[in-house]
């Protein structure tokens, strides 16, 4: 029997330890069942989970709960991204350390120690949540595995020239010291200050030409002045040369049609690189790349006295000598979009460096029609992938100038250049460690190894072939389960995560990786700003929440979002929660009581024995007859059913949790009030209808604990070991299947009558209360 008060913090453990034992969760590789397999982003090692994971991670586990409760054999492994740039910045900000200040090997070490560490209360955490993953395929991003097949696809695309070494513009971060990528960047509105300053023609002293600047630390790396063509205010100029302000040196004047006329003052200084339209005319006109800012963010030689200064001081002591000298006509304080790189904030630089890209403009078509094989959920995400393939301005460049992470497989020929690559049977292989076999084509046997990394999200886009083991020849995880039917995510990762894993798995099987990709919303910590570990704006930790209230309270929390949209967190959502909790325990006590049976005492003070729930009485042909109002709740619990089904199979879980919950306080506030008396009153209403009474408990209380398992695992399953699991043959609700309540017994169409009965007995109890009469008391004709 269940205990008067549900103890959560008792039994959610309890259930814990008992799923594991049994392997409750075990992915069955021999099973017929239709395999359903979840491609879960691992979170990244960082720092702590904040319940942004929370509510984002349990969206994803309540689907698997889900199908697997509908007949799948679901594939649910979980991993954690442990390696790149994000652990680097943690394990500096933790130990006060920068990584270039220590050895290549020792960073390594203390990176491996942290996130040792940091996945293991990740994993306990994740498992106090409940979730139904199945651990035996748990993996990181910086295993030997990972390191595989993250050089097997590397491998891959360089024998199919997809991926090339060069040197060319890439986007840079100057407080990481790395390249990054497009997808790596956010914008930022910032302040700022339109300097409108002279240059002066060449030879002249009075004539000039006014040109307005955000960026004048970057005057010495001016090439040209551009103007539109059709500018009538400057078509004299055109070709003729300018003195850069400052500097003293000329440029020419030339036209382009990218020039806004109508902004600034219509005359823009190209300088390199000031922005990506800089980029644009430096490719285009082939202009003179000038470096007028070092990768670590300081100035270069070539701008004399400002050498070594950063940035922001190099500009504040530029702006003062513009104006001592002269040059500054007037300042403008603006406010405007800055690309900033989203790992620490920092405005994002161009520069030139050899690095390794993947080729992905040249397919955007390609990454488009998968788009559109892929079923997106909600619908309207699909737009956010659509806008940013078709906005891609850079292929994917992969290299990164740091420490920890996956090396490129790759030396280089001291000789002729020529990148050296190992077979895939060598892998994995430490450029920095191991050494080719063999010479190269030129038949020089020195070589210089690769020191950069792959950009963590060239490991990170390999999660389903990781997951699936395609390193092995003919995987029977890749033949059973690819494409895998679901990638979980928040939307802010849809241009990185899902389009970098889109490319890989076009390049490598010629399929899309996923066939349904399931977008959750943010949790936010006001009415604007998402929670986030680089804010550390989270006011309640997950593990707080979880001791306050419960695991189970805080995934049904998790599961009242609407899919795609962002929550604002409120305590107030916890305590709704915990009073539905509540109440499915009241409930299931009530109805569990009468299923056990048990003595009572009549009105005269003799004992009645209320007999046990008999299954055996409902088979056959002398099967009990099913009342009407018994028979009207079961076909009503069925038709929301339909409507749940439907919901989850759109990937819709609080409109499918809200149904069901409707239906659950109809149950307790409704069918229990009906059906009360007749199960504690055999001996007035019949046996019969006491047993017709029991059948509707336990069937519906069943399908309710079954449909609300997915969401709240712990206390269902503690209900159902106390009665259902001796009839079901299932040792865990978890491995039950949903359904509708069979209705063989059942025998009319009560729907209408039951919610007229419904309406009669709600009038009653309305004329009782403005009456101020007892609800045990009559009622006249």
């Amino acid at each position: 029997m269940l205990s008067k008060k549900y103890n959560a913090k008792e039994c959610e453990q309890k259930w814990q330890d008992y799923w594991q034992e049994q392997g409750t969760y075990k992915f069955d590789m021999n099973s017929d069942k239709p395999v359903y397999s979840i491609d879960t982003p691992p979170p990244t090692v960082n720092g702590k989970i904040h319940i942004g994971h929370i509510f984002s991670y349990s969206q994803a586990e309540i689907m698997a709960r889900f199908m697997r409760q509908n007949g799948s054999n679901v594939f649910y492994p979980f991993g954690f991204d442990d390696n790149g740039l994000p652990t680097e910045r943690l394990v500096e900000k933790n130990h006060n350390i920068k990584a270039h200040q220590t050895t290549r090997e020792n960073f390594t070490e203390l990176c491996l120690s942290e996130t040792a560490e940091l996945e293991k209360q990740f994993r306990a955490l994740f498992i106090s949540m409940g979730f139904s993953c199945d651990w035996d395929y748990e993996y990181s991003t910086i295993s030997k595995k990972a390191q595989i097949t993250s050089q097997k696809s590397f491998l891959d695309l360089y024998s199919k020239k997809a991926v090339y070494f060069s040197e060319a513009p890439a986007l840079w971060c100057t407080e990481c010291q790395t390249a990054i990528a497009q997808a790596e960047l956010e914008s930022k509105e910032l302040p700022s200050v339109f300097n409108y300053l002279k240059f002066y023609y060449e030879g002249s002293t009075d004539e000039y030409l006014e040109i307005a600047t955000t960026r004048p630390e970057l005057l010495v790396a001016c090439n040209c002045i551009f103007v539109h063509p059709d500018d009538e205010r400057y078509k004299a100029l055109v070709g003729k040369n300018i003195s850069v302000p400052l500097f003293g040196f000329s440029v020419p004047v030339l036209t382009d049609d990218l020039v806004a006329m109508d902004k600034g003052t219509g005359a823009v200084m190209c300088c390199t690189f000031g922005d990506v339209t800089d980029l644009e005319w430096f490719k285009k006109h082939k202009l003179t790349f000038k470096e007028a800012i070092l990768p670590d963010g300081t100035m270069s030689a070539l701008c004399g006295k400002y050498s070594g200064m950063s940035i922001r001081a190099a500009r504040k002591a530029i702006v003062e000598d513009l104006i001592a000298e002269g040059y500054m006509l007037k300042q403008e304080n603006i406010s405007h979009n800055v690309s900033v790189h989203e790992r620490c904030g920092t405005p994002m630089e161009i520069t030139i460096k050899k690095q390794w890209f993947i080729d992905i403009l040249n397919h955007k078509e390609d990454y488009l029609k998968a788009g559109d094989e892929i079923n997106w959920y909600p619908e309207q995400m699909k737009h956010r992938y659509t806008n940013w393939v078709e906005n891609l301005e850079w292929d994917w460049c992969i290299s990164r100038q740091r420490f920890f992470g996956v090396p490129f497989p790759v030396w280089y020929c001291k000789d002729c250049g020529q990148p050296i690559v190992p077979k895939f049977e060598d892998l994995p292989v430490n450029p920095l460690k191991d050494t080719p076999k063999g010479s190269c084509t030129c038949g020089c046997g020195e070589f210089v190894p690769e020191k950069d990394i792959m950009d963590t999200w060239a490991t990170s886009s390999v999660t389903p072939l990781i997951n699936l083991n395609w390193i092995e020849d003919d995987s029977p995880l890749m033949q059973k389960t690819f494409p895998m039917s679901l990638r979980p995510n928040a939307h802010d990762i849809i241009r990185t995560w899902d389009f970098y894993t889109i490319v890989k798995s076009l390049y490598h099987t010629g399929k899309i990786p996923w066939e349904n990709v399931m977008i959750s919303g943010h949790v936010l910590a006001d009415k604007k700003e998402k929670i986030s570990k680089k804010k550390d704006n989270a006011k309640m930790e997950p593990k707080d929440l979880i001791e306050r209230y419960s695991a189970d309270i805080v995934r049904c929390w998790a599961a009242t979002g609407s899919l795609g949209s962002d929550v604002v967190l409120s305590e107030e959502e916890f305590v709704n929660s915990q009073k539905f909790v509540n109440k499915l325990w009241n409930a299931a006590k009530f109805a569990l009581m009468h299923l056990h049976g048990f003595v009572k005492k009549d009105d005269d003070g003799n004992d009645v024995e209320l007999l046990p729930y008999d299954p055996a009485k409902f088979a056959g042909k002398n099967a009990v007859e099913i009342l009407p109002m018994d028979e009207w709740a079961i076909k009503k619990f069925n038709s929301v059913y339909r409507r749940y089904k439907n919901y989850l199979s759109e990937y819709e879980i609080g409109l499918a949790l809200n149904d069901m919950t409707k239906y659950f306080w109809s149950f307790c506030d409704d069918y229990v009030e009906i059906v009360k008396n007749r199960l504690y009153k055999p001996e007035i209403y019949g046996q019969a209808a006491r047993d017709s009474g029991l059948y509707g408990c336990y069937h519906i209380l069943l399908g309710l604990l079954k449909s609300f398992a997915i969401y709240l695992p712990h206390i269902t399953e503690e209900i159902y070991q106390d009665f259902f699991a001796g009839f079901e043959g299932a040792n865990s609700i978890h491995l039950t299947q949903m359904g509708e309540i069979a209705q063989g017994n059942l025998n009319g169409d009560f729907a209408a009558p039951g919610e007229v009965a419904l309406e009669v007995i709600s009038a009653v109890r309305r004329y009782k209360s403005e009456n101020q009469l007892s609800l045990k008391a009559e009622v006249e004709n």
